[in-house]
Protein backbone atom coordinates (compact mmCIF):
# COMPACT_ATOMS: atom_id res chain seq x y z
CA UNK A 1 0.00 0.00 0.00
CA UNK A 2 1.07 3.80 -0.71
CA UNK A 3 2.24 4.03 3.19
CA UNK A 4 3.03 0.51 4.08
CA UNK A 5 6.55 1.80 5.14
CA UNK A 6 5.05 4.10 7.75
CA UNK A 7 2.64 1.44 8.89
CA UNK A 8 4.11 1.00 12.40
CA UNK A 9 6.25 3.47 14.92
CA UNK A 10 6.16 6.85 15.44
CA UNK A 11 5.30 7.80 11.99
CA UNK A 12 2.37 6.19 11.73
CA UNK A 13 1.30 8.89 14.54
CA UNK A 14 2.35 11.74 12.91
CA UNK A 15 0.55 10.24 9.67
CA UNK A 16 -2.81 10.50 11.21
CA UNK A 17 -2.90 13.75 12.69
CA UNK A 18 -1.50 15.51 9.38
CA UNK A 19 -4.23 13.04 8.00
CA UNK A 20 -6.89 14.33 10.26
CA UNK A 21 -6.27 18.22 10.02
CA UNK A 22 -6.16 17.76 5.99
CA UNK A 23 -9.25 16.29 6.40
CA UNK A 24 -10.70 19.26 9.13
CA UNK A 25 -9.22 21.66 6.68
CA UNK A 26 -10.94 20.18 3.78
CA UNK A 27 -14.54 19.93 5.81
CA UNK A 28 -14.05 23.91 6.42
CA UNK A 29 -13.50 24.99 3.23
CA UNK A 30 -16.33 23.19 1.84
CA UNK A 31 -18.70 24.66 4.69
CA UNK A 32 -17.28 28.42 4.21
CA UNK A 33 -18.08 27.99 0.03
CA UNK A 34 -21.38 26.49 0.30
CA UNK A 35 -20.72 23.01 0.07
CA UNK A 36 -24.28 20.63 -0.22
CA UNK A 37 -23.26 18.62 2.49
CA UNK A 38 -23.20 21.69 5.42
CA UNK A 39 -25.89 24.10 3.61
CA UNK A 40 -27.88 25.94 6.28
CA UNK A 41 -31.51 26.14 6.79
CA UNK A 42 -33.48 28.20 8.62
CA UNK A 43 -37.08 28.00 9.70
CA UNK A 44 -40.10 29.81 8.31
CA UNK A 45 -42.79 30.23 11.07
CA UNK A 46 -46.25 30.89 10.04
CA UNK A 47 -49.58 32.21 12.23
CA UNK A 48 -53.03 32.89 11.88
CA UNK A 49 -55.05 35.35 13.61
CA UNK A 50 -58.04 37.37 13.66
CA UNK A 51 -61.84 36.21 13.97
CA UNK A 52 -62.85 35.30 10.52
CA UNK A 53 -60.21 31.57 9.42
CA UNK A 54 -58.57 30.59 6.25
CA UNK A 55 -55.32 28.21 5.33
CA UNK A 56 -51.91 29.50 4.06
CA UNK A 57 -49.79 27.45 1.16
CA UNK A 58 -46.60 27.58 0.77
CA UNK A 59 -44.80 26.54 -2.94
CA UNK A 60 -42.67 24.55 -2.86
CA UNK A 61 -45.04 22.15 -0.83
CA UNK A 62 -44.26 22.21 3.05
CA UNK A 63 -46.26 25.13 4.77
CA UNK A 64 -49.95 23.66 5.09
CA UNK A 65 -51.06 26.26 7.64
CA UNK A 66 -53.25 25.59 9.71
CA UNK A 67 -52.01 21.82 10.05
CA UNK A 68 -47.99 21.96 9.45
CA UNK A 69 -46.90 25.95 9.75
CA UNK A 70 -43.73 25.54 10.40
CA UNK A 71 -40.64 24.01 8.29
CA UNK A 72 -37.19 24.20 7.93
CA UNK A 73 -36.00 25.48 4.51
CA UNK A 74 -32.55 26.07 2.59
CA UNK A 75 -30.70 28.40 2.53
CA UNK A 76 -31.74 30.87 -0.33
CA UNK A 77 -34.58 29.06 -0.84
CA UNK A 78 -37.75 30.96 -2.62
CA UNK A 79 -41.15 30.31 -1.23
CA UNK A 80 -44.39 31.80 -2.16
CA UNK A 81 -46.93 31.80 0.24
CA UNK A 82 -50.82 31.88 -0.55
CA UNK A 83 -53.71 32.90 1.91
CA UNK A 84 -56.79 31.28 1.68
CA UNK A 85 -60.07 32.30 3.29
CA UNK A 86 -62.70 29.72 3.85
CA UNK A 87 -66.56 30.78 2.98
CA UNK A 88 -67.37 33.85 5.18
CA UNK A 89 -63.99 35.26 5.87
CA UNK A 90 -62.01 37.85 3.96
CA UNK A 91 -58.12 37.33 3.75
CA UNK A 92 -57.24 40.72 5.61
CA UNK A 93 -54.02 41.06 4.99
CA UNK A 94 -50.10 39.62 5.72
CA UNK A 95 -47.31 40.70 8.47
CA UNK A 96 -44.12 40.02 9.90
CA UNK A 97 -42.11 39.27 7.07
CA UNK A 98 -44.57 39.88 4.54
CA UNK A 99 -46.88 42.70 3.67
CA UNK A 100 -49.52 43.59 1.84
CA UNK A 101 -52.63 41.08 0.78
CA UNK A 102 -51.38 39.06 -2.26
CA UNK A 103 -49.32 36.23 -2.61
CA UNK A 104 -45.98 36.55 -0.57
CA UNK A 105 -42.30 35.78 -1.69
CA UNK A 106 -39.62 34.59 0.78
CA UNK A 107 -35.96 34.16 0.33
CA UNK A 108 -34.89 32.17 3.28
CA UNK A 109 -31.59 34.17 3.80
CA UNK A 110 -32.57 34.28 7.70
CA UNK A 111 -35.38 32.93 10.01
CA UNK A 112 -38.65 34.31 8.85
CA UNK A 113 -42.22 34.42 10.99
CA UNK A 114 -45.32 35.58 9.24
CA UNK A 115 -48.55 36.14 10.20
CA UNK A 116 -52.16 35.83 7.58
CA UNK A 117 -54.98 37.68 9.50
CA UNK A 118 -58.45 36.32 7.95
CA UNK A 119 -61.36 38.39 9.52
CA UNK A 120 -65.39 37.63 8.87
CA UNK A 121 -66.87 38.64 5.64
CA UNK A 122 -68.71 41.60 5.85
CA UNK A 123 -70.49 43.91 3.25
CA UNK A 124 -69.04 47.54 3.15
CA UNK A 125 -70.86 50.25 1.89
CA UNK A 126 -69.99 53.54 3.35
CA UNK A 127 -68.42 54.75 0.45
CA UNK A 128 -71.93 54.96 -1.50
CA UNK A 129 -74.90 57.03 -1.52
CA UNK A 130 -78.34 56.00 -0.03
CA UNK A 131 -80.98 54.86 -3.05
CA UNK A 132 -83.54 57.38 -3.42
CA UNK A 133 -86.44 55.96 -5.28
CA UNK A 134 -88.19 58.66 -7.94
CA UNK A 135 -91.20 59.93 -6.08
CA UNK A 136 -91.77 56.86 -4.61
CA UNK A 137 -92.08 57.04 -1.25
CA UNK A 138 -92.44 53.67 1.46
CA UNK A 139 -95.99 52.31 1.63
CA UNK A 140 -97.08 52.12 5.08
CA UNK A 141 -99.17 49.62 7.01
CA UNK A 142 -99.92 50.35 10.87
CA UNK A 143 -100.25 47.64 13.37
CA UNK A 144 -104.09 46.93 14.25
CA UNK A 145 -102.82 48.03 17.64
CA UNK A 146 -99.71 49.90 18.83
CA UNK A 147 -96.68 47.83 18.45
CA UNK A 148 -92.64 47.89 19.15
CA UNK A 149 -92.07 45.83 16.08
CA UNK A 150 -91.88 47.15 12.86
CA UNK A 151 -91.01 44.84 9.32
CA UNK A 152 -89.08 46.69 6.33
CA UNK A 153 -90.33 44.07 3.65
CA UNK A 154 -88.65 44.35 0.15
CA UNK A 155 -90.24 43.16 -2.63
CA UNK A 156 -88.94 40.49 -5.38
CA UNK A 157 -87.93 41.61 -9.05
CA UNK A 158 -90.42 43.28 -11.13
CA UNK A 159 -92.36 43.39 -8.02
CA UNK A 160 -94.13 46.13 -5.90
CA UNK A 161 -95.29 46.06 -2.42
CA UNK A 162 -98.99 46.63 -3.92
CA UNK A 163 -99.12 43.15 -5.00
CA UNK A 164 -101.88 41.13 -3.90
CA UNK A 165 -99.30 38.22 -3.34
CA UNK A 166 -97.36 40.78 -0.79
CA UNK A 167 -100.18 42.74 0.13
CA UNK A 168 -101.61 39.16 1.85
CA UNK A 169 -98.55 38.69 3.44
CA UNK A 170 -98.77 42.93 4.79
CA UNK A 171 -102.10 42.59 5.81
CA UNK A 172 -101.24 39.50 8.01
CA UNK A 173 -98.73 41.03 9.63
CA UNK A 174 -100.51 43.98 10.26
CA UNK A 175 -103.35 42.21 12.21
CA UNK A 176 -100.63 39.87 13.77
CA UNK A 177 -99.61 43.76 15.71
CA UNK A 178 -96.59 44.61 13.41
CA UNK A 179 -95.80 48.19 11.30
CA UNK A 180 -95.17 47.30 7.83
CA UNK A 181 -93.08 49.52 6.00
CA UNK A 182 -92.81 48.44 2.20
CA UNK A 183 -90.26 50.28 -0.15
CA UNK A 184 -90.20 50.61 -3.45
CA UNK A 185 -86.81 48.99 -4.78
CA UNK A 186 -84.49 49.70 -8.01
CA UNK A 187 -85.62 46.38 -9.62
CA UNK A 188 -89.64 47.34 -9.21
CA UNK A 189 -89.45 47.53 -12.64
CA UNK A 190 -87.16 47.47 -16.00
CA UNK A 191 -85.45 50.62 -15.18
CA UNK A 192 -82.69 49.90 -12.34
CA UNK A 193 -82.02 53.26 -10.91
CA UNK A 194 -79.76 51.83 -7.65
CA UNK A 195 -76.85 50.29 -7.18
CA UNK A 196 -76.78 47.00 -4.63
CA UNK A 197 -75.02 48.90 -2.17
CA UNK A 198 -77.24 52.37 -2.58
CA UNK A 199 -80.33 49.89 -1.74
CA UNK A 200 -78.21 48.81 1.54
CA UNK A 201 -78.02 52.28 2.38
CA UNK A 202 -81.69 52.63 2.21
CA UNK A 203 -82.40 50.08 3.89
CA UNK A 204 -80.41 51.38 6.57
CA UNK A 205 -81.94 54.33 6.26
CA UNK A 206 -85.39 53.20 7.00
CA UNK A 207 -84.20 51.23 9.77
CA UNK A 208 -83.02 54.40 11.61
CA UNK A 209 -86.41 56.02 10.50
CA UNK A 210 -88.42 53.12 12.76
CA UNK A 211 -85.64 53.43 15.63
CA UNK A 212 -86.29 56.70 16.06
CA UNK A 213 -89.65 55.50 16.55
CA UNK A 214 -88.61 53.48 19.30
CA UNK A 215 -89.34 50.12 17.31
CA UNK A 216 -87.50 46.94 16.95
CA UNK A 217 -86.70 46.13 13.21
CA UNK A 218 -87.28 42.69 11.51
CA UNK A 219 -85.90 42.88 7.71
CA UNK A 220 -87.88 40.75 5.54
CA UNK A 221 -87.73 40.01 1.61
CA UNK A 222 -88.99 37.88 -0.88
CA UNK A 223 -87.32 36.32 -3.57
CA UNK A 224 -84.81 38.97 -4.68
CA UNK A 225 -86.09 41.05 -1.66
CA UNK A 226 -84.89 38.65 0.22
CA UNK A 227 -81.48 37.93 -1.47
CA UNK A 228 -80.83 41.45 -0.23
CA UNK A 229 -81.97 41.02 3.05
CA UNK A 230 -79.25 38.29 3.67
CA UNK A 231 -76.64 40.81 2.39
CA UNK A 232 -77.56 43.40 4.67
CA UNK A 233 -77.36 40.93 7.53
CA UNK A 234 -73.44 41.31 6.86
CA UNK A 235 -73.33 44.87 6.96
CA UNK A 236 -72.93 45.57 10.53
CA UNK A 237 -76.84 46.29 11.40
CA UNK A 238 -78.29 48.44 13.69
CA UNK A 239 -78.88 46.96 17.09
CA UNK A 240 -82.12 47.50 16.37
CA UNK A 241 -82.54 45.23 13.77
CA UNK A 242 -83.44 42.01 15.72
CA UNK A 243 -84.19 38.99 12.97
CA UNK A 244 -84.32 38.42 9.09
CA UNK A 245 -86.83 36.80 7.35
CA UNK A 246 -86.32 35.30 3.91
CA UNK A 247 -88.92 33.82 1.09
CA UNK A 248 -88.19 32.42 -1.63
CA UNK A 249 -84.70 34.31 -2.06
CA UNK A 250 -83.49 34.55 -5.51
CA UNK A 251 -80.59 36.33 -7.50
CA UNK A 252 -77.49 34.17 -6.29
CA UNK A 253 -75.52 34.88 -9.48
CA UNK A 254 -72.28 32.95 -8.04
CA UNK A 255 -75.00 29.56 -8.00
CA UNK A 256 -76.63 30.63 -11.63
CA UNK A 257 -74.20 31.03 -13.55
CA UNK A 258 -72.40 28.14 -13.56
CA UNK A 259 -75.85 26.04 -13.57
CA UNK A 260 -76.93 28.19 -17.24
CA UNK A 261 -73.55 27.52 -18.49
CA UNK A 262 -74.33 23.73 -18.53
CA UNK A 263 -77.67 23.15 -19.37
CA UNK A 264 -79.03 26.68 -20.63
CA UNK A 265 -76.05 27.97 -22.58
CA UNK A 266 -77.90 30.10 -24.32
CA UNK A 267 -79.04 32.25 -21.16
CA UNK A 268 -75.63 32.36 -19.73
CA UNK A 269 -74.48 33.37 -23.11
CA UNK A 270 -76.65 36.61 -22.82
CA UNK A 271 -75.85 37.43 -19.47
CA UNK A 272 -72.06 37.20 -20.20
CA UNK A 273 -72.54 39.25 -23.22
CA UNK A 274 -74.58 42.03 -20.61
CA UNK A 275 -71.84 41.81 -18.48
CA UNK A 276 -69.06 42.33 -21.20
CA UNK A 277 -71.34 45.16 -22.45
CA UNK A 278 -71.43 46.85 -19.13
CA UNK A 279 -67.45 46.32 -17.88
CA UNK A 280 -66.11 47.87 -21.65
CA UNK A 281 -68.63 51.07 -20.84
CA UNK A 282 -67.16 51.08 -17.57
CA UNK A 283 -63.57 51.01 -18.93
CA UNK A 284 -64.17 53.52 -21.56
CA UNK A 285 -65.54 56.25 -18.71
CA UNK A 286 -68.74 56.11 -19.59
CA UNK A 287 -69.71 53.62 -16.32
CA UNK A 288 -72.60 55.95 -15.14
CA UNK A 289 -74.08 55.77 -18.58
CA UNK A 290 -77.68 53.92 -19.11
CA UNK A 291 -77.81 51.10 -21.62
CA UNK A 292 -79.91 47.47 -22.53
CA UNK A 293 -78.77 44.48 -20.11
CA UNK A 294 -80.25 41.47 -19.33
CA UNK A 295 -81.05 39.96 -15.82
CA UNK A 296 -82.72 36.93 -14.97
CA UNK A 297 -86.31 35.59 -13.82
CA UNK A 298 -87.45 32.69 -11.82
CA UNK A 299 -88.85 30.93 -15.33
CA UNK A 300 -86.99 28.90 -16.97
CA UNK A 301 -89.55 29.42 -19.59
CA UNK A 302 -89.05 32.63 -20.02
CA UNK A 303 -85.77 33.23 -18.13
CA UNK A 304 -84.36 36.60 -19.30
CA UNK A 305 -85.96 40.40 -18.80
CA UNK A 306 -84.28 43.28 -20.68
CA UNK A 307 -83.80 46.33 -17.83
CA UNK A 308 -82.28 49.83 -18.46
CA UNK A 309 -79.43 50.12 -16.27
CA UNK A 310 -76.05 52.19 -15.44
CA UNK A 311 -73.04 49.83 -16.86
CA UNK A 312 -71.79 50.33 -13.30
CA UNK A 313 -75.21 49.79 -11.36
CA UNK A 314 -76.09 46.95 -13.72
CA UNK A 315 -72.44 45.26 -12.41
CA UNK A 316 -73.44 45.40 -8.81
CA UNK A 317 -76.26 43.19 -9.06
CA UNK A 318 -74.69 40.53 -11.76
CA UNK A 319 -70.44 40.84 -11.90
CA UNK A 320 -69.20 37.67 -10.45
CA UNK A 321 -66.38 39.88 -8.72
CA UNK A 322 -68.84 42.36 -7.26
CA UNK A 323 -72.10 40.99 -5.85
CA UNK A 324 -71.80 39.33 -2.54
CA UNK A 325 -71.53 35.61 -3.13
CA UNK A 326 -74.18 33.82 -0.86
CA UNK A 327 -71.57 31.28 0.04
CA UNK A 328 -69.60 34.07 2.08
CA UNK A 329 -72.77 35.85 3.57
CA UNK A 330 -74.28 33.12 4.91
CA UNK A 331 -71.54 32.25 7.19
CA UNK A 332 -70.90 34.87 9.60
CA UNK A 333 -74.50 36.23 10.04
CA UNK A 334 -75.20 36.84 13.61
CA UNK A 335 -79.01 37.65 13.49
CA UNK A 336 -81.18 34.88 13.94
CA UNK A 337 -83.00 33.82 10.30
CA UNK A 338 -85.93 32.60 9.03
CA UNK A 339 -85.52 30.86 5.81
CA UNK A 340 -89.08 29.46 3.95
CA UNK A 341 -88.69 27.47 0.87
CA UNK A 342 -92.03 26.69 -1.76
CA UNK A 343 -92.30 23.25 -1.88
CA UNK A 344 -93.34 23.42 -5.58
CA UNK A 345 -90.66 26.21 -6.49
CA UNK A 346 -88.24 25.57 -8.64
CA UNK A 347 -85.24 27.53 -6.93
CA UNK A 348 -85.46 25.64 -4.32
CA UNK A 349 -84.31 22.68 -5.50
CA UNK A 350 -81.93 24.86 -8.25
CA UNK A 351 -79.87 26.43 -5.00
CA UNK A 352 -80.49 23.17 -2.93
CA UNK A 353 -81.61 25.83 -0.54
CA UNK A 354 -81.87 23.27 2.29
CA UNK A 355 -77.89 23.07 2.04
CA UNK A 356 -77.83 26.96 1.72
CA UNK A 357 -79.80 27.34 4.97
CA UNK A 358 -77.86 25.08 6.93
CA UNK A 359 -74.69 27.10 6.34
CA UNK A 360 -76.40 30.12 8.50
CA UNK A 361 -74.95 29.02 12.53
CA UNK A 362 -76.69 32.02 14.12
CA UNK A 363 -78.73 30.83 17.02
CA UNK A 364 -82.92 30.11 16.67
CA UNK A 365 -82.39 30.39 12.86
CA UNK A 366 -84.82 28.12 10.95
CA UNK A 367 -85.31 26.72 7.64
CA UNK A 368 -89.05 25.60 6.45
CA UNK A 369 -90.67 24.39 3.44
CA UNK A 370 -94.14 25.68 2.69
CA UNK A 371 -96.53 24.85 0.21
CA UNK A 372 -96.63 27.11 -2.78
CA UNK A 373 -94.56 28.21 -6.08
CA UNK A 374 -91.88 31.03 -6.31
CA UNK A 375 -95.44 33.49 -5.43
CA UNK A 376 -98.17 31.54 -4.04
CA UNK A 377 -95.75 30.30 -1.21
CA UNK A 378 -96.14 33.81 0.31
CA UNK A 379 -99.02 33.43 1.23
CA UNK A 380 -98.69 30.27 2.99
CA UNK A 381 -95.57 32.06 4.87
CA UNK A 382 -98.21 34.06 7.08
CA UNK A 383 -98.69 31.24 10.13
CA UNK A 384 -94.91 30.04 9.81
CA UNK A 385 -93.36 33.63 10.14
CA UNK A 386 -95.56 35.23 12.81
CA UNK A 387 -95.10 31.84 14.92
CA UNK A 388 -91.71 32.21 14.37
CA UNK A 389 -91.07 35.87 15.51
CA UNK A 390 -93.25 35.52 18.47
CA UNK A 391 -91.09 32.46 19.73
CA UNK A 392 -88.23 35.56 19.47
CA UNK A 393 -90.52 38.23 21.47
CA UNK A 394 -91.24 40.43 18.74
Amino acid sequence: MLFSSFDSGPMKGQLCKRGLALLLTLLMTACSSGGDATTAAFQLAVSIDGAGSGSVYSTPGGIDCGIDCAEDLLQNTVVVLTASPTSGSTFAGWGGDCSGSDDCTLTMDTTKTVTASFVEYRVDCSSYASYQPDGLIPEFTPAAVPTTTSVIMLHGKTASPLDAYLSTLTTALSDAGYDVVAPYLPWHDASWDGSMCEVMNYIDLLVEQEAARGQAVIVAGHSMGAAHALIYAVTSPATEVKAIVVLAPGHFPQLEMPLLTVYFPIVADSINSSIALAQSMVDSGIGDTNATFETLLPDLNNPLLPISATANGYLSYHALDQYPDVNDVLPPIKLPVLWLAGTDDELTDLYNMAILASRIASPISDYQLVPGDHISMVSSSVTPVSTWLSSLGL
